[in-house]
C-alpha cells in the first residue's frame, strides 16, 4: 500500500510579513499581561518566564499558553485559547492576523463566531489545499472518477 508523500518544500512565512503593522483593531491586552511584559526576554516564546520573574519565583507554571511572535519566527499552531501576543508592538494579534497566519481568505464569512475560535479549531485551508492536491496527483491520477479508491487514505 503506497504511502501519501507529503514534501511541499514551501519556504517559511515569518509573522513580520503578514503582521498588521500598526494595528488599531486589536483588542487590549489582559492587565494580567500588561504587568508581566515589562519582564519578557527577547525570543521567550510565551509568558511562563516573565511570569515567574514578576512574581520573583523559580516556577514556570503560568501563562504558557499567552504566546509571543516576533518579526523573525514563524508562528506556531493556533489554537482557540490562549493569547498572542505581538512583541514588536506589544499588542494582542488582530482578527485579520488569525485570518493570515491560518490561512483564511481576508474576506471569509466567519458569521457571528469568534474569529480566534475558529481559526484556532481548524485545519488551515491552504493546508488541506495542498494536500488535496497531493492526494490527487498520487493517488487519484489517471482513475475514472466513479471508481476512486485510494489505499493512502486507509
Amino acid at each position: 500500500m503506497p504511502k501519501l508523500v507529503l514534501d511541499f518544500d514551501a519556504a517559511p512565512i515569518y509573522f513580520g510579513s503578514i503582521a498588521d503593522k500598526g494595528s488599531t483593531t486589536h483588542q487590549k491586552l489582559w492587565p494580567s499581561i500588561e504587568t508581566r511584559l515589562p519582564y519578557v526576554e527577547r525570543g521567550d516564546q510565551n509568558l511562563k518566564f516573565a511570569d515567574a520573574k514578576y512574581r520573583n519565583k523559580n516556577t514556570f507554571n503560568a501563562f504558557f499558553s499567552t504566546q509571543i511572535l516576533y518579526d523573525n519566527i514563524v508562528p506556531g499552531a493556533l489554537t482557540s485559547g490562549g493569547i498572542w501576543v505581538y512583541y514588536e508592538e506589544k499588542r494582542a494579534v488582530n482578527d485579520l492576523e488569525y485570518r493570515r497566519m491560518s490561512s483564511f481568505p481576508i474576506d471569509y464569512d466567519f458569521l457571528d463566531y469568534n474569529v480566534r475560535y475558529v481559526c484556532g479549531m481548524s485545519v488551515p485551508p491552504l493546508m488541506i489545499a495542498h494536500i488535496t492536491k497531493e492526494m490527487i496527483k498520487q493517488c487519484l491520477n489517471g482513475i475514472k472518477k466513479e471508481t476512486y479508491s485510494c489505499p493512502a487514505l486507509v
